[in-house]
């Protein structure tokens, strides 16, 4: 993944090493804008938006004309937004105004070329996400499928992310997109399961109420456990089920049983906390 940031603001201080130079071996779009602009405010989004899709394959230099009047002088700039496209050191390309989405990615396609040989969008979007940058990740992987549509790992990956934020809707509506046979897969069983697991929560302050007024009731440790797994308390809810199992195994048609079995598939069998509880279960179910 490109460690360069997608998007700088750039004066009269940078201009010749972030944007010129910088522009020999990646295109640099330069936006002039200023505060007092109200189509750019529309624009300068969007461009931020394109900037972090296409991850590297072009740079976004932003100028605020106020604090650099000069730069808006040289590149004899006379309205904002206004845009350049520089390559090798020079403008080649521009427009002025606000340009609506579909026109901008019109305008960019021509500059991009390819995408980078090898380039890994999983891999990008999850290290986005591990440097607090998911938003950026989900927004990178949806890019991707609006040109490869068909892309299962992206899709997977994506839902992971959207349950990661706790966006369970959103990643509901990418899972539906998923064929039957897809949905069998490890990585999307997991997804699934961590949604059937989500769906199923209740509010963890009635439902812990429930515990203490019953601690013996396998029903009540259930609910609870899914709740907490949930909210991304897994050792907690499942030490919850486990302790359902252990007060009945078999309470209504093997609950405690299913219920962290399904935990297992959401965790994935690498996961510490699953071949823990995968020996515990072993060993109650022998004995």
């Amino acid at each position: 993944m490109d460690t360069q940031p997608a998007i700088i603001d750039v004066d009269a201080a940078t201009i010749q090493t972030e944007v010129l130079e910088r522009s020999r071996s990646v295109p640099v779009l330069i936006d002039f804008w200023a505060t007092w602009c109200q189509p750019c405010k529309t624009l300068g989004p969007l461009l931020e938006k394109l900037a972090t899709e296409h991850a590297g394959r072009f740079v976004l230099a932003k100028v605020d004309v106020d604090r650099a009047p000069e730069l808006a002088e040289a590149f004899r700039i006379q309205s904002v937004p206004s845009v350049v496209l520089v390559r090798d050191g020079r403008p080649v390309d521009g427009f002025v105004g606000a340009l609506g989405e579909q026109e901008l990615g019109e305008f960019l396609a021509p500059h991009l070329g390819e995408a980078p040989a090898g380039a890994d969008p999983v891999a990008d979007a999850r290290a986005l996400a591990d440097e607090g940058r998911a938003t950026e990740g989900i927004d990178l992987l949806r890019a991707h499928l609006r040109e490869a549509a068909e892309d299962v790992g992206v899709r997977v990956a994506l839902a992971e992310l959207l349950l990661d934020e706790g966006r369970a809707g959103e990643a509901r509506k990418v899972v539906t997109r998923l064929s039957e046979e897809q949905r069998t897969s490890p990585e999307a069983s997991a997804v699934l399961a961590r949604l059937e697991l989500r769906e199923q929560a209740g509010d963890l302050v009635e439902l812990q109420a429930a515990v203490e007024r019953d601690p013996a009731d396998p029903g009540a440790r259930i609910a609870l456990g899914r709740a907490l797994i949930a909210a991304g308390r897994n050792e907690e809810g499942l030490e919850h089920l486990f302790e359902a199992a252990l007060l009945d195994l078999h309470h209504d048609e093997d609950a405690p049983r299913k219920a962290l079995l399904s935990v297992f598939q959401a965790l994935g069998p690498e996961d510490p906390l699953t071949l823990e509880y995968q020996q515990r279960l072993s060993v109650l179910l022998c004995s």
